[in-house]
């Protein structure tokens, strides 16, 4: 019977570029026809933002990469295929039973010219290498709120081999998302599907969207209309992040917007 080893690890921000964050699990065994999921938790910001980019790095050591099967998993449930078995069918590798090659060390990347699952070289090491494109669509995760749990699962489908996951990380490329319609602030206003009368760089009708009451300034009375509509909470205006729930992410939205709308 497969058996499932899970382990959460609050990872720490490991570095910060111009493409975004990064951020990044510990290692662990891939166990023989076992899968192994890591999770890593990316924190809500004071500002609302949205996804516009996304790529994952897997680093493993595997003596039959054709065995394995990696996915990513956005805090919301949805779910992006890396790669599923390399090699299957055949691609190069004697027999149908996927790239017969070792360890893998690359980047997913939509951008990328080579296809992962069809990449498979009897010599390299690692076989998998470089800049890959993933079997799914990272660019699926557009317009989604990067914070929350994301997970990483790693699945060896044959019995035989075993291997160890080295390293991995998702890196994250964000920007503010205001009006929370998951997309750019930037690419709204450029669009014309927001207008920014001020030229502040954000769109107006974010004046102060933390203002649940409505009488122009983030109060008391506001944090008590969040507070109240605390947890699960579809399409109401206290979920500040779009996300389907008020969280501790949305009372920072508030808190950071305390005061009178406007007021610099």
């Amino acid at each position: 019977m497969m058996k499932t080893a899970t382990a959460t690890f609050v990872a720490a921000l490991c570095c910060a570029a111009a493409r975004g964050d990064q951020w990044c699990v510990a290692p662990a065994a891939i166990a023989d026809a076992g899968t192994v999921t890591r999770t890593v938790i990316v924190p809500p910001t004071a500002d609302v933002r949205t996804i516009v980019g996304a790529r994952v790095r897997v680093a493993a050591t595997h003596p039959w990469v054709g065995d394995l099967a990696f996915r990513v998993r956005h805090p919301s449930g949805v779910e992006v295929v890396l790669v599923d078995r390399p090699g299957i069918p055949s691609v190069g590798f004697p027999g149908p039973w996927g790239c017969g090659g070792d360890n893998i060390d690359c980047w997913f990347d939509d951008a990328a010219v080579a296809a992962a699952e069809t990449t498979c070289s009897v010599t390299a090491v690692p076989v998998l290498a470089g800049s890959l494109r993933p079997t799914g669509v990272l660019a699926s995760l557009k317009g989604l709120a990067p914070q929350g749990v994301w997970t990483l699962i790693v699945s060896d489908s044959v019995a035989g081999d075993a291997g160890q996951l080295t390293a991995a990380c998702i890196e994250i490329t964000t920007a503010p998302d205001c009006n929370v319609n998951g997309i750019d602030d930037a690419v709204d206003i450029a669009a014309g599907t927001s207008a920014d009368a001020d030229e502040d760089g954000v769109p107006d009708e974010c004046g102060c969207v933390a203002d649940l009451d409505g009488d122009g300034a983030v109060t008391g009375a506001d944090l008590a209309v969040l507070l109240g509509a605390w947890g699960s909470c579809a399409a109401c205006g206290a979920d500040l992040t779009g996300d389907g729930q008020v969280l501790g992410d949305d009372l920072a939205v508030l808190l950071s917007s305390w005061g009178a709308c406007g007021a610099s």
